[in-house]
């Protein structure tokens, strides 16, 4: 059964200015309310017609969401322009395969580069929900498994997409579980990649209220690359605030967190 998640006040959705998940073509099946980001309603998860052809091309259509659909965190905070959810994931897959390979730890690069790719797939349904939003975690995987469960069994249902289903369900299953070397690994490309973007607005829009966006995701940076990376960056960042005579008030804004400081240590530290 469809999950209705507590209604946010609609002064809340007009200033998060979330844009509405719009219905996609095909037949859809009368359901309770349900809302996903921004408190927007959601349309009823899609019903196969029964033609796979047709089915299929709901699915390519539903992909354009991934594409129009802003990141809601960015719009919270007022940037204009702001990337979209496939923007994200676009730049994750490229990441994925800049990672070198360790010998020790040997990894599956091309199955990171589709796992980033699907990664957020269920938000072309149920939108960017962010936690801000008061979404507890379980509902909000609910409702994307939910979305999930529709584009693989509904629109990918016929026997034509045997291999697709199984591939998106297998790539989507395992970055959730987040148990594999790769899912990891794939976890912290999405929250490095979110740094990135932050510093990029900060520095091209000015904007000073991002600090949040740095405390949820660089302290539980594991890999070394990546936190080489975003070691680079936050020094990065720290300069152009310096330029700016904003050095300490973003530094205070931190509140002392550092690349990897929140990662358990082998020891269990």
């Amino acid at each position: 059964m469809p999950i209705a998640i507590p209604a946010v006040s609609s002064h809340q959705v007009n200033k998060m200015n979330v844009l509405p998940v719009d219905q996609v073509h095909g037949q859809v099946e009368e359901t309770s309310k349900v809302l996903g980001a921004g408190g927007k309603e959601l349309p009823a998860p899609y019903k196969s017609s029964g033609n796979e052809a047709l089915d299929t091309l709901a699915f390519l259509h539903l992909l354009e969401q991934l594409k129009v659909q802003k990141r809601s965190g960015w719009i919270r905070e007022g940037v204009k322009e702001a990337e979209s959810i496939s923007d994200h994931m676009c730049r994750m897959a490229l990441m994925a395969m800049m990672i070198p390979q360790d010998p020790a730890k040997p990894l599956d690069i091309p199955r990171c580069v589709m796992m980033a790719l699907v990664h957020d797939l269920a938000e072309a349904h149920v939108g960017d929900i962010t936690p801000v939003e008061g979404v507890p975690p379980h509902v909000k995987h609910q409702l994307e498994e939910q979305a999930m469960d529709s584009f693989l069994n509904e629109m990918l249902g016929g026997a034509g997409n045997k291999d697709a289903r199984e591939r998106f369900r297998s790539l989507w299953d395992e970055y959730e579980a987040r148990e594999t070397p790769e899912s990891k690994l794939v976890k912290d490309l999405d929250r490095v990649e979110l740094a990135l973007q932050a510093v990029e607005y900060e520095r091209s829009q000015d904007i000073q209220s991002l600090s949040p966006f740095f405390i949820g995701s660089i302290p539980h940076l594991e890999n070394p690359t990546i936190q080489k990376w975003a070691e680079t960056l936050m020094e990065e960042r720290r300069q152009l605030w310096a330029s700016r005579g904003r050095e300490k008030e973003e530094q205070d804004g931190l509140q002392g967190v550092t690349v990897g400081s929140k990662v358990k240590k082998p020891n269990g530290i």
